[in-house]
């Protein structure tokens, strides 16, 4: 998908500038903490932001109003969520907040850091510093440098609670538990069930793990997740095969009625300027609404749903750099009913037999085959492509 960048950059610039001459009421400023997430409770406009050792609390005009001291606390790589075996070393190790996301359907804050094998507390919205659930179960990514994209949306209906916290994680090998974590998951918020598997079979379940032969050198990087119309995606940037560069830019799909993540696909997501200049790495985005003019030139209504994604090329094109941004950055944007019909028009070709399933970083690739909706699995797959 091509976008309009230098018209679209013209609109940006011409915001910032509307907002130049703005008074600024009040500032806070936080210098002790490096800060990594912040959310602003929609209903209250509350904040609350998370950092390096450190969870805080403002007010709607930047008073602050509670902070909370998460690390640092002795640990190891070599403990699992539960205990440690004896020879593990720890020390005194930071937390770095992995994820930040508000809980409204219980009016709670769900902060999870990188101590503990990435473990997450739920505490309250009216004053973080009491804690509610402090769960031991390994959830996001276990070190400063490993991305996680977390975020709440429907889950399966044959799920307890209506929502689930979905959560796509880069895989870690500093720790010989890192292997039963995910990459992406849809996580209970049920109270005697948080933050397990939301429905959890044999051989299936509401999750995807990248292979064991893959995961090592096959690094998917989350940047941003969201829910629109039936299902949950998450952008990512990652290798466009699992043996070599370049890295590209894609977008995962699953549906909320999935309890077995048979609806799991990818499809490249793509940004390139009017003059062919390809941004390849997706560094940010948000899904929103647009104006008429844009709505209209994206043949959608003001109503539809649209990704908004600011994009870079890569330091190099090929080599160890591929996945390193530049300076060069342009803002794409997308229409979600134009991203649904890709993903339909993929899936279809599939199972009409054309092609191959891909994603052999998952399992193996094998050509696409001629399929009817015979049996469950196909059945389940297409009640979810008709919401």
């Amino acid at each position: 998908m091509s976008c309009r960048v230098r018209q679209l950059l013209t609109w940006v610039a011409v915001s910032f500038l509307s907002l130049a001459g703005a008074n600024i009421v009040r500032t806070y400023n936080e210098t002790e903490s490096i800060l990594n997430h912040l959310v602003i409770d929609k209903n209250t406009g509350r904040i609350y932001v998370g950092g390096v050792n450190k969870l805080i609390q403002l007010s709607s005009d930047l008073h602050p109003v509670a902070t909370a001291v998460t690390g640092p606390f002795e640990d190891s790589p070599e403990c699992s969520t539960l205990n440690c075996p004896s020879g593990a070393v720890k020390k005194l190790t930071n937390n770095y907040n992995k994820a930040l996301v508000i809980d409204y359907t219980k009016t709670k804050l769900i902060a999870c850091g990188s101590l503990f094998q990435g473990s997450c507390s739920v505490r309250s919205m009216e004053n973080i510093s009491e804690v509610y659930e402090d769960v031991k179960e390994a959830v996001v990514a276990n070190n400063a440098k490993a991305s996680t994209v977390a975020f709440i949306a429907p889950g399966p209906k044959n799920s307890q609670g209506a929502h689930v916290m979905y959560v796509g994680v880069t895989f870690t090998g500093d720790s010989p538990y890192r292997s039963e974590v995910p990459a992406v998951a849809s996580r209970s918020l049920e109270s005697g069930k948080m933050f397990t598997i939301a429905e959890s079979m044999v051989t299936t379940g509401t999750r995807m793990f990248v292979n064991t032969l893959a995961r090592e050198r096959f690094i998917i990087n989350y940047v941003y997740g969201f829910s629109s119309e039936g299902f949950s995606y998450f952008l990512t940037t990652q290798m466009k095969s699992s043996s070599s560069p370049p890295y590209i830019s894609k977008l995962v799909r699953v549906c909320h009625d999935d309890s077995s993540y048979y609806s799991y696909t990818e499809i490249p997501l793509v940004c390139t300027s009017s003059e062919g200049k390809h941004y390849n790495l997706v560094q940010a985005a948000y899904v929103g609404k647009s104006g008429s003019v844009l709505a209209g030139n994206l043949g959608i209504t003001q109503q539809d749903d649209v990704l908004y994604g600011v994009f870079s090329e890569s330091v190099t094109k090929e080599g160890e750099g591929a996945n390193k941004p530049s300076d060069q950055s342009a803002l794409c944007f997308y229409s979600l009913k134009s991203i649904r019909r890709k993903f339909m028009s993929n899936i279809k070709h599939c199972f009409s037999g054309q092609g191959d399933r891909g994603l052999d970083f998952i399992s193996t690739s094998l050509p696409c085959v001629p399929t009817v909706c015979s049996s469950f699995p196909v059945f389940k797959f297409f009640s979810c492509l008709s919401l």
